[in-house]
């Protein structure tokens, strides 16, 4: 079957249908209209420039130009986990979560791509770039959750971390159940998906394959492949995040600087 292709117009249409969530949010008063037609635009003009620019990525398949647009997502990436994880911009933490970050994703990327897909040149764009987005997405997700509720449950549970130490145990063992509860929480979400995945949804990547003519056999093993690929990458990420972070956190003494977080909560 030959593909449908969207015109802009019929795109447009499409934005009528914004018409009911408006309504409702307007009824109920909850004053997140501006912050939705925002987050439309804003999404709009992103991906536009994103295809646009893909247009070219793809077309030149450069391996210095896609290695720099994997840097340019993992660089935002990072900015968007530390506030949204309300931690300070500080220089460490920054640091540490980009190299996480970046050698998690390097990591699941190389071995899917190299040994899985068996592609001739990993640093193919059609593949690389797309591959890359879908776990870094994931991997911010499950950063935010992780990294946030791993300093927020120390901040607010400094005795216990304190008691600890004072009873003999090592930073690493005090560290321990924050640690377990971070990840916990990090991967909660990708495991609830990877368990309902088929039966509850079709996923977009799948859903996007078939749209194109793939058949759903094809589509099915990538997707797997896929899932695989963001649960590994996703878990590593926050591991390698916290792990790598800490290291700029805690003094000398191993106290921990009440002073990472934005703003105290109550």
């Amino acid at each position: 079957m030959e593909i449908i292709n969207l015109k802009w117009i019929q795109l447009a249409l499409g934005l009528l249908i914004l018409v009911i969530p408006i309504s409702i949010l307007w009824k109920f008063k909850t004053r997140l209209i501006k912050k939705t037609l925002i987050a439309v635009v804003r999404m709009i003009l992103q991906l536009v420039f994103v295809g646009y620019y893909l247009e070219y990525l793809f077309k030149y398949n450069d391996p210095w130009v896609n290695l720099g647009w994997i840097l340019i997502m993992v660089l935002i990436a990072d900015f968007a986990t530390i506030d949204r994880s309300e931690l300070k911009r500080k220089t460490g933490l920054i640091v540490s979560i980009f190299v996480a970050t970046l050698v998690g994703l390097s990591l699941i990327d190389f071995f899917f791509l190299k040994f899985v897909i068996q592609l001739p040149n990993i640093m193919d764009a059609q593949y690389l770039i797309p591959i890359t987005g879908m776990i870094l997405g994931n991997c911010l997700r499950g950063n935010v959750i992780g990294i946030n509720d791993f300093y927020y449950n120390i901040d607010q549970h400094q005795e216990r971390y304190r008691f600890l130490l004072a009873s003999g145990a090592t930073k690493n063992e005090a560290l321990f159940p924050f640690f377990s509860s971070a990840l916990k929480k990090a991967i909660n979400p990708t495991l609830a998906s990877m368990a309902t995945i088929g039966l509850v949804s079709i996923p977009g990547m799948m859903t996007g394959q078939m749209l194109s003519g793939s058949s759903p056999l094809t589509a099915i093993k990538y997707q797997i492949m896929i899932m695989l690929a963001i649960f590994s990458g996703t878990l590593l990420c926050v591991y390698l995040g916290i792990l790598f972070s800490q290291r700029f956190v805690f003094d000398k003494r191993d106290n921990y600087d009440k002073f990472v977080l934005k703003s105290e909560r109550n």
